[in-house]
């Protein structure tokens, strides 16, 4: 079955997994996510195309959404298969290569090490429309390795996939929660960023933890100005979870 993004809430885990629901919730919300659809399975690649024609678009991000991914405990955070600049011509390619990669070694070594029922790693796929952003990053709405009361706002030049996949040393910004106020700004790129861009990031990590009621973990890109959120997911294994704005 195939669901407009625009159309899913957090109630349809079970079918088409976390990342999309999140995704989901945040339009519901009013974020600006990119636009696009999620499949649950290759039965009607022409249903597919149709869907792919009526985005309008030459270029697409093809991304694994599972029902296990991107809980409290669990996020999977990098480990699942992520195409991008995909053109219609290898669309159907990179959507089955999503579909199969829960069957891959690294996930089933996360699956055997957290024990981790398997019918959860269940996968859909989400196609959304292809940002190329000016500068992309996350926002750890909490500390992730120290815990501490700060918001940390990461970012380098072009697509984010450099620094999920840790290709690139990030520039930081560090937030002290309780005031909203800059605490540090460290790193090359740090000119690249606006402070109206800066303050624009730290309203929308704050709502999106409020929406959530956890720490988030939220990818981000900016366009010509213009700020798209690409996921939200919980900030795995941390004890300061009562601490919401």
């Amino acid at each position: 079955m195939i669901y407009n993004l625009n159309e899913i809430n957090k109630k349809d885990i079970s079918i088409i997994g976390g990342k999309a629901c999140n995704l989901g919730e945040l339009i519901k919300y009013g974020f600006n996510v990119p636009k696009g659809f999620v499949c649950t399975d290759l039965e009607d690649e022409e249903e597919i195309f149709d869907y792919f024609s009526k985005l309008k678009l030459e270029r697409v991000a093809v991304r694994s959404s599972a029902i296990c991914e991107d809980g409290k405990n669990n996020s999977y955070a990098g480990q699942f298969e992520t195409f991008l600049n995909v053109s219609k011509s290898n669309l159907i390619n990179s959507i089955k290569r999503c579909f199969n990669s829960n069957k891959a070694d690294n996930i089933q070594g996360y699956i055997a090490e957290r024990n981790i029922r398997k019918d959860n790693t269940k996968v859909s796929v989400i196609i959304q429309k292809m940002i190329e952003g000016n500068i992309s990053g996350v926002i750890f709405t909490i500390n992730p390795v120290t815990e501490e009361n700060e918001m940390i706002i990461e970012f380098v030049c072009g697509l984010g996939e450099k620094l999920v996949q840790g290709e690139e040393t990030p520039t930081q910004i560090i937030i002290n929660r309780n005031t909203l106020e800059i605490k540090n700004k460290i790193g090359k790129n740090i000119n690249n960023i606006t402070n109206t861009e800066i303050n624009e990031l730290i309203k929308i990590g704050t709502y999106i933890e409020k929406i959530f009621q956890y720490p988030q973990d939220i990818e981000w890109t900016i366009k010509n100005g213009k700020i798209f959120i690409l996921q939200a997911r919980n900030i795995t294994n941390i004890k300061r979870t009562t601490l919401y704005f």
